[in-house]
């Protein structure tokens, strides 16, 4: 057992406590009805303890490959009820958290004082004021700063001031790490609504569409869609979360931004934590198939990468020491696509040949044609007779 997995073990005795703090500060407004579904107790569960174990287990080691947490500031933007906060704070020397959400920052104060973690220190700010408030608050750069599952949460404008901030507060040797970002390239929408290509369409379809989903609150929350306007379903479609691509990253961190990154969620933790879809692979297959200029961390269904401030030369593929290429295609072959496409091409083409025939059988040409035919034929015979 490692020393993340004995933290975790620790940990177990705080659960009861940490569960009956949340459920009076971060759930006490949810409808307490859906709270008794199994959706509910999975939402509960994954505040409570599983999304501080997945941080224990496969964030804080991942980030230990890229820097010495030990004494180290970090900026958490996006930091809810505590869990990854909570988790890097047993290594780090202080952390600064910042969420919207008032009543879920009262639950992770509640959690660090449980913990007895005293090295955290949290914000509630509005979505207006965040670029103000980081900058106003930051006394020195961050060694790191996390963005854990919050970018999809933000409109376009927002998710680029943000990015831009932070690399402006990041320390010249400093992480920038992005985890647990759903990606919008991808064809089926995990994060929100459970449902294929949802997330890539117009708003208004987009929340007219959102009916079909299996979770109730985000069914209801587009009820009244008719009574919204194209700006109002934006703004709630971005709150629930659409996603991010690696569009987002160049255009706020600059055409060079590839060069900054040093992990794209192919590292042992990630894959462990999540492992190759097909979808991704087909995705992955595409980009290189096509040869676009993009990070094949890009290509991952949800959006695990670590930007390092002091940028490394050339391909970061070549950095053997800290850079993990992507597994083999497990779930499905290239050769096979191709083979199916051939086959498709060969079927299509006989096809089209069989209804010249046809359409060749059916004409009065050849009608015509068969009957002279026929008499010649028949002649032919008598005099061979």
């Amino acid at each position: 057992m490692n020393i993340f997995e004995k933290q975790i073990e620790t940990s177990r005795k705080y659960i009861p406590f940490v569960e009956e703090a949340l459920l009076s500060t971060y759930f006490s407004n949810y409808d307490q009805k859906f709270l008794e579904t199994d959706e509910g107790k999975i939402d509960i569960e994954n505040n409570v303890f599983r999304r501080y174990d997945h941080s224990l287990r496969h964030v804080v080691p991942w980030l230990c490959r890229h820097i010495d947490l030990k004494g180290k500031k970090v900026l958490e933007i996006g930091c809810g009820t505590g869990s990854s906060t909570a988790a890097l704070a047993h290594y780090v020397q202080q952390i600064e958290g910042y969420d919207i959400h008032s009543l879920a920052v009262q639950g992770a104060t509640k959690r660090m004082k449980i913990m007895g973690l005293d090295n955290v220190h949290l914000h509630t700010i509005d979505e207006n004021s965040l670029i103000a408030r980081l900058t106003e608050d930051a006394e020195s750069k961050y060694d790191i700063i996390l963005l854990f599952a919050v970018l999809e949460h933000q409109t376009v404008s927002e998710r680029h001031h943000t990015l831009q901030t932070c690399w402006d507060l990041l320390a010249g040797d400093g992480i920038m790490a992005v985890i647990d970002t759903p990606n919008i390239l991808h064809y089926f929408d995990i994060h929100t609504s459970k449902l294929p290509f949802l997330h890539m369409l117009p708003s208004r379809l987009y929340a007219k569409y959102a009916a079909n989903s299996p979770r109730s609150p985000f069914v209801a929350s587009f009820a009244d869609e008719q009574e919204k306007s194209d700006s109002q379903l934006d703004l709630d479609i971005a709150r629930w979360g659409r996603g991010a691509s690696y569009h987002d990253f160049e255009l706020a961190l600059g055409k060079d931004y590839k060069n900054f990154i040093v992990a794209e969620g192919f590292e042992p933790e990630i894959l462990d934590w999540f492992t190759c879809t097909p979808e991704e692979e087909i995705l992955r297959w595409y980009v290189q198939f096509k040869q676009f200029d993009i990070p094949l961390g890009f290509t991952r269904c949800v959006l695990n990468l670590i930007f390092k401030k002091s940028p490394h030369p050339g391909n970061p593929s070549q950095d053997s020491t800290r850079h993990f290429p992507p597994p083999p295609f497990r779930h499905f072959s290239p050769a096979l696509i191709e083979g199916n496409k051939r086959l498709q091409d060969m079927e299509k083409a006989l096809q089209e040949k069989n209804s010249i025939i046809e359409q060749i059988y059916r004409s009065k040409t050849w009608r015509t044609g068969n009957i002279i035919a026929g008499t010649y034929r028949k002649i032919s015979k008598m005099l061979t007779r």
